[in-house]
């Protein structure tokens, strides 16, 4: 390329010079290891489809920007702090109710000597 005809190239062929940045500055191929490059459809192995070419060509469609987080460090902590703060409501309500089962369990009923039922306390041995 001579430097008065490079801005008409540029704009020719986008892909082409896409592809010269690439290999020049990118790769680092000189200008002489540019006269001797070929390209090929067939590999000793077999010829190369448009699946191999697919696929080289989508790993160019690979983000490599940061991709921000679902949660952030607060609202992690925040839900993290309500849902021990639930567990532990609910544990102490299981207790609460535990107890109070067993409390109803030592309370027994008995009639009176006038007939009624009448709770009386159960010894806890």
């Amino acid at each position: 390329m001579t430097p008065s005809n490079e801005p008409h190239k540029r704009s020719l062929c986008f892909d082409g010079w896409y592809m010269w940045l690439l290999l020049t500055y990118a790769i680092g191929f000189t200008q002489s290891d540019l006269k001797r490059l070929t390209f090929a459809n067939t590999f000793p192995t077999g010829k190369v489809g448009w699946t191999l070419g697919y696929m080289i060509n989508q790993t160019n469609y690979i983000p490599a920007e940061f991709r921000e987080k679902a949660l952030t460090k607060t609202s992690f902590i925040g839900l993290l702090s309500g849902s021990l703060v639930l567990i532990l409501i609910t544990f102490i309500f299981l207790l609460l109710t535990c107890y109070l089962c067993l409390k109803k369990k030592s309370t027994i009923t008995a009639k009176n000597k006038d007939g009624y039922m009448e709770a009386t306390e159960q010894a806890n041995v």
